[in-house]
């Protein structure tokens, strides 16, 4: 998906609705969220949100209760949003430098110690796998698994993680920033501030229906179990990247 920098969404600028909806990937969002992300009053705040959900960005939580204020969850077409390019379209040559480049820092992320969370699976989806010369960005979904699986162990690495974090200088706007961090920083890592690189959740190309796919990282049958109505496109093995061959390792 691509936006463009004077677009407006639901009353607001595309880039600032872009940044509000990839803060709450990981979690529910409610009308004191979008008071304090977007600084506006109640009013405007329940226009905003009623607007976001009839353009389908948003959906009421399944376990949202009458009795309260209503909560929201990320669409399919929200998480698009929220991974929504500003740039202007790349030249094909440009994308496969970029996914070699990823895949380079898939496989030594994955062979470091130092994260908390190593890539499971990674696939390519979207303007990538058509003819088309020009391409929008070069989409890919990662899975993340924790290294250890001891929850006392996991939650002392992740704490350990945000620590160093602010002690580099980074910035954690709310506890959702802190508490999502140590996922967040291995999306960094592998983005590398990439203006060609959109990277995905799993969970959202498990629910993109007949969607086109093609594995970079992971167990064949595993990923078809997970992305049930996709369909697995496999790359000519005269184009196959020195990137993909080495994260297969």
């Amino acid at each position: 998906m691509q936006i463009s920098k004077d677009q407006t969404i639901a009353g607001h600028p595309a880039l600032t609705v872009r940044a509000f909806l990839r803060r709450y990937r990981f979690f529910d969002l409610d009308l004191a969220a979008a008071i304090e992300e977007l600084h506006i009053d109640e009013s405007e705040a329940r226009n905003f949100l009623l607007a976001m959900e009839s353009l389908g960005l948003i959906e009421t939580s399944k376990e949202h209760s009458p009795a309260y204020e209503p909560t929201y969850s990320i669409t399919i077409k929200g998480n698009a949003l929220a991974n929504a390019s500003a740039a202007k379209p790349i030249r094909r040559a440009t994308a496969h430098l970029a996914l070699d480049l990823f895949m380079t820092r898939l496989a030594r992320l994955n062979a470091s110690r130092e994260y908390v969370y190593r890539v499971e699976s990674a696939v390519l989806f979207g303007s990538m796998l058509a003819d088309a010369d020009r391409l929008g960005d070069v989409n890919i979904a990662i899975e993340l698994e924790p290294k250890v699986t001891d929850k006392a162990k996991l939650e002392e690495w992740c704490n350990a993680r945000r620590k160093l974090a602010v002690r580099r200088g980074t910035h954690f706007n709310n506890t959702m920033d802190w508490i999502s961090w140590p996922r967040m920083e291995v999306f960094r890592v592998l983005r590398a501030r990439s203006r060609a690189l959109s990277l995905h959740e799993w969970d959202q190309i498990t629910r993109i229906p007949d969607v086109h796919y093609r594995i970079l990282l992971g167990d064949r049958q595993r990923i078809a179990s997970a992305i049930l109505t996709g369909q697995c496109i496999d790359p000519p093995t005269a184009t196959r990247s020195v990137g993909t061959e080495a994260a297969s390792a």
